[in-house]
């Protein structure tokens, strides 16, 4: 018999009892559906905060500067320390600017809470920083409106400020902002520009950052300790070539290794390590569903060999061999392997296409997790027909017409 023909035959067998062969194939559609959409979440989580820190000016060919040494706290020095007390000055990001030809803009941050008052109108932002005429570098089509700081804005500490979309909206409403002037913490400053949709990241709302030129910032909330830094490396470097060189330079200037770096490769490799640790857990738990798919495969297999035992005998009786009856039996059990895998792909493109919509992601099903969870269904099909396969083909005809 030609595997052509035995195909149909597995299908009216499944459709004879549609029920069972849905709950036989739960095992499988649930193991398939828990690996393609825990993949696909951690791609598509993966590749959200990868466009955040792009739109964010911290791209591929970024480094992070952080003012705190890297043998404190381990590796969480860059996210505490650096917060707290930071060895990186505006002296430090001249130098860097000077010194490291690898460099084309480098973009320190001091950040401060903020409540800005125009009229009776009044809104608090945690997200106010200053910065200095990079930061226009290094985030692509940063300006919506108006224009962004110019060196002079910088060295002069003039009080302009640089509105994120949901200060302006809130205190201006429709009403054009441009060359108004607001008091930030009970300063008065002259709005020069509105910025573009940043986003959200991490569950904040990114459209509530706001600028102001960094020397301001320094006696606006006095301080002058530079929390984090990020720099753009010049094309015809390379990232690790232009690490270095900062590295030098701060070293140099301090005398100890009182600060860190970190490209942002690194920051996703760290991502991508959580997220493996996290994948290897779930396909621990979908290994059990599969495992547990299996067995229910195999034990409707058996039953439907014993409810069979005479369509086995006449079909022999017939001259159907025992490879015949042997490949008809696997046939049925690959195919509620194959069709509980495609059921899986199906339900976790589903909720992942909910998902991605609710929360304004970009989800997809994994092409890798698709392919490896059907091909791990087939497998799950073939292992668990098998024996019952076997059994079938080794009826004794006249025993299974009697039967």
């Amino acid at each position: 018999m030609r595997i052509f023909q035995v195909f149909p035959i597995a299908i009216r067998a499944l459709k004879a009892n549609p029920l069972r062969s849905f709950l036989t194939m739960l095992g499988v559609i649930i193991g398939v559906f828990i690996v393609i959409t825990t993949v696909s979440m951690g791609e598509g989580a993966k590749n959200f905060v990868y466009d955040q820190m792009s739109s964010m000016g911290a791209g591929a060919n970024t480094i992070g500067i952080y003012g705190a040494p890297e043998t404190e706290q381990e590796s969480m020095g860059m996210f505490t320390l650096a917060f707290m007390k930071s060895s990186i000055t505006r002296r430090d990001i001249d130098a860097i600017k000077e010194r490291v030809p690898a460099v084309e803009a480098v973009t320190p941050v001091i950040t401060g809470v903020g409540e800005f008052k125009y009229g009776n109108k009044t809104y608090e932002t945690p997200f106010v920083f200053g910065t200095n005429e990079d930061y226009d570098k290094m985030v692509p089509d940063l300006v919506k409106e108006g224009r962004f700081f110019t060196p002079v804005d910088v060295a002069y500490r003039k009080r302009v400020v640089f509105l994120g979309q949901n200060v302006a909206r809130n205190l201006f409403g429709d009403f054009p902002a441009l060359g108004e002037t607001v008091r930030l913490n009970g300063v008065p400053f002259k709005v020069i520009g509105i910025m573009k949709d940043m986003g959200s990241m991490f569950g904040m709302d990114m459209n509530d950052e706001t600028a102001i030129p960094i020397t301001t910032a320094e006696n606006l909330f006095e301080k002058t300790e530079i929390m984090e830094s990020w720099a753009a490396v010049r094309k015809g470097f390379s990232v690790p070539e232009a690490k270095d060189q900062i590295h030098a330079v701060l070293l140099d200037r301090h005398g100890e290794e009182d600060f860190q770096l970190r490209m942002a490769t690194e920051i996703l490799d760290q991502l991508d390590m959580i997220l493996g640790v996290l994948t290897a857990v779930v396909a621990a738990i979908a290994a059990i569903s599969l495992l547990v798919g299996s067995v229910g495969i195999m034990n409707i297999m058996l039953v439907s060999v014993s409810e069979r035992i005479a369509e086995i005998g006449i079909r022999k009786s017939v001259g159907a061999r025992r490879s015949d009856i042997f490949l008809q039996f696997l046939i049925e059990s690959v195919t509620i392997g194959f069709i509980g895998g495609v059921l899986g792909v199906t339900f976790s493109a589903l909720v992942l296409f909910l998902m991605g919509a609710y929360a304004g992601l970009r989800l997809v099903p994994s092409l890798n997790a698709v392919i490896m969870a059907v091909t791990v269904a087939i497998a799950v099909g073939v292992v668990s027909g098998v024996y019952p396969a076997i059994r079938a083909a080794k009826l004794d005809p006249v025993e299974a017409l009697r039967g």
